[in-house]
């Protein structure tokens, strides 16, 4: 029974990511190099790549994966503990790899969402925004 979940949750989170990562290629992750007319198309290129672009690519790598993996991610974990909590019918040894799971979904994503939280608060505890002129966050990269 755990290996025909194991299996299912596999199918779900790999049609999941390539979904959300097809979905994320189409819209683009570096807007230089294309042409405005046709964004398939990249013919003559009216925004020439510059270093900027390298780290506009970084941030949107990162926010793919913060934003739609990792709570996708979570969820299906939790899916997955809560079917072996079902399952497990009293069984001991299958209750406490539910609890396990549980808690190191729980863990891991205190530790990836806390680190982002650690980072902002001191970027702005120290000022960023003032002396590098980011007024809208440190975590917006501006190219122009």
């Amino acid at each position: 029974m755990i290996k025909i979940m194991k299996k299912i949750a596999s199918v779900i989170f790999l049609s999941l990511l390539f979904f959300s990562f097809a979905a994320s290629i189409h819209a683009g992750l570096v807007p230089c190099g294309l042409s405005e007319d046709d964004p398939e198309q990249p013919g003559d290129q009216t925004v020439p790549c510059q270093l900027c672009h390298f780290f506009v690519m970084l941030d949107g790598i990162i926010d793919f994966l913060l934003i739609k993996i990792v709570p996708s991610l979570a969820a299906l974990m939790i899916a997955i503990g809560g079917g072996m909590y079902i399952v497990s019918q009293g069984n001991p040894e299958m209750l406490g790899r539910a609890k396990k799971l549980f808690t190191a979904v729980v863990i891991g994503l205190l530790i990836i969402y806390g680190a982002w939280l650690i980072v902002n608060t001191l970027l702005m505890m120290i000022g960023v925004a003032e002396w590098t002129g980011l007024k809208e966050g440190w975590w917006i990269i501006p190219c122009d």
